[in-house]
């Protein structure tokens, strides 16, 4: 039996990696398979719809609570929380990333998919139903979980479904129509609230969740696994999905954020009930990491692809650009509901020159990536546009203008949607197809995990800025009175000028956050800077 070794980046011979005679041929037939049934017409307009259907649905869930804070503070009487309700969604999202990414490796696709979808639903009732805000909490951690498997998935089937060259444009379709979902939560969130109430936020999903679960059953079918996936034992392939670096991995991430959310706002920096969950992140996360090296190839992330350099420079960039628009969608209500006095539904609205301009941007990318080949540039671009537009929304004050309020907002949106999907497309442009579940499971924690650690260290910097501006200002109230009363609750019963002040404090404590913001997109530069400059046209596969 004759024994070929190649090296994944260019042919050249290796002992990483030895690949048998046999082992080959089965690849090439399933990738022959796979060129041959690629769906079109009807059969490929339908996959695509659900999919976008399932963004849409993961993509509301996420982030639809940016609306509803004000309103969820009041009615739970906590402002501590706030941070936790995007935070521990995106914290069980990225943590069960890669566990997910080997899932849809080792299992049926199909299955894997509508498992994760009652996983989404049940959290969106759950969080509908909550009736103190921990359930509320544990609502966003389950309905994050299911997203996970969602998200992932809905990159897997666009492997199965297209060639390489025609990803990007359907990427960009894709984004867009998430980029949509994302930006117009909040408008939609707005209606939902005026009209119905917050907890509806969250009910509104269960119905989409079904749709596209039956969409799911009926519209797609899995392809064959390769030979060495199918003889596996199903001990086998629960060993393979590395449930303890999971085990370690979720409680690390959950220390960091329990330490940040209570660093500076509940106990002192000093404190041990803060130097105790980052010595217990320190710990479990070199334990995990020790985990991975001692796995190798078998490890929930296999090191081989994290070295490569363009995997790098894409969680560079997706974790600083993904932060920086989240925090900014996360904040913007607040200042407009509460600086600005606007309604709900009108906060929402004046979310849309982010929603159109990041639907622009996410099409330019999608269209000019297929056209030109390359998808760098547009990263490039975006990290020099994106600081400068969330340096321009810290000017915002109680008196700026409504032009400067759609100008800004709208050409932040616009840096984002050019850049957001870059590192996706790199992903599939340098990894074999065979390692592109496990390198977008890589990815997707990334963008998953930068607004994770950035909410909680916004919501920080948010909570001792405005103990600190309000103090003098509303007798009385502390930092830890603040955290037990809803935003508006502060400004009740004081004098109009009085009210006034504390409105500029709100809004001087908004900026400083935002300053956070920009530091994040200045470093996406770092990974734009670093992406290989490979073409989707050229790609061996």
């Amino acid at each position: 039996m004759a024994v070929i070794t190649t090296d994944t980046d260019d042919n050249r011979p290796t002992s990483r990696q030895t690949t048998t005679f046999d082992e080959i041929t089965d690849s090439q037939s399933v990738h022959s398979a796979r060129e041959a049934d690629y769906p079109t017409g009807i059969k490929l307009w339908l996959l695509i719809f659900n999919l976008g259907a399932v963004l849409t649905l993961g993509s509301i869930d996420m982030n639809i609570v940016a609306t509803a804070v004000p309103s969820i503070t009041d009615y739970f009487h906590t402002v501590a929380d706030v941070g936790w309700y995007s935070s521990v969604f995106r914290l069980c999202q990225c943590a069960s990333q890669f566990m997910f990414g080997r899932a849809y490796k080792l299992f049926s696709i199909k299955g894997v998919f509508l498992f994760s979808n009652v996983i989404s639903i049940i959290g969106s009732v759950l969080c509908g139903a909550a009736i103190t805000s921990p359930m509320l909490i544990v609502g966003r951690a389950v309905a994050g979980l299911g997203f996970a498997g969602l998200l992932s998935g809905c990159f897997v089937i666009l492997v199965q479904a297209l060639p390489l060259q025609e990803r990007p444009m359907f990427i960009g379709i894709l984004a867009a129509v998430e980029g949509i979902a994302t930006l117009s939560a909040p408008l939609l969130g707005g209606v939902v609230l005026q009209s119905l109430g917050w907890r509806w936020c969250f009910y509104i999903n269960a119905p989409m969740g079904v749709a596209t679960l039956l969409l799911t059953m009926y519209f797609f079918s899995d392809s064959p696994k390769p030979s060495d996936v199918t003889r596996m034992k199903l001990s086998q392939k629960i060993a393979q999905l590395d449930l303890v670096s999971n085990m370690l991995f979720i409680p690390a991430l959950t220390s960091l954020f329990v330490a940040f959310s209570w660093a500076g706002t509940k106990y002192s920096w000093d404190s041990g009930a803060v130097i105790g969950p980052f010595v217990a992140f320190a710990v479990l996360i070199t334990a995990f990491i020790y985990n991975q090296i001692r796995r190798g190839d078998a490890a929930a992330i296999p090191l081989r692809i994290l070295k490569r350099r363009s995997i790098i420079a894409g969680c560079i960039f997706i974790t600083c650009v993904n932060g920086t628009g989240t925090v900014l969608e996360y904040y913007l209500p607040t200042y407009y509901q509460v600086v600005r006095g606007y309604s709900p539904a009108k906060s929402g609205y004046m979310m849309l020159p982010i929603i159109i301009a990041g639907t622009i941007g996410a099409l330019v990318h999608g269209i000019g990536t297929s056209a030109m080949g390359y998808y760098a540039p547009f990263m490039l671009f975006a990290s020099i546009t994106m600081p400068i537009a969330a340096g321009l929304i810290t000017t915002f004050n109680v008196n700026t203008s409504f032009a400067q309020l759609i100008i800004y907002t709208g050409f932040s949106g616009l840096a984002y949607g050019i850049g957001f999907q870059g590192p996706q497309n790199a992903v599939q442009t340098v990894l074999d197809a065979d390692d592109i579940p496990l390198g977008t499971s890589i990815m997707l924690f990334s963008q998953s995990f930068g607004p994770s650690v950035a909410i909680a260290v916004a919501q920080v910097l948010f909570v001792n800025q405005l103990s600190t501006n309000l103090r003098g200002l509303v007798p009385g109230v502390s930092g830890a009175d603040i955290e037990q009363m809803g935003l508006t609750q502060i400004i009740l019963g004081l004098s109009p000028t009085k009210s006034r002040e504390v409105l500029v404090a709100i809004d001087e404590s908004l900026i400083q956050t935002w300053y956070f913001v920009v530091g994040l997109a200045c470093t996406t530069m770092i990974g734009s800077l670093m992406i290989e400059w490979r073409s989707v046209k050229t790609r061996r596969d």
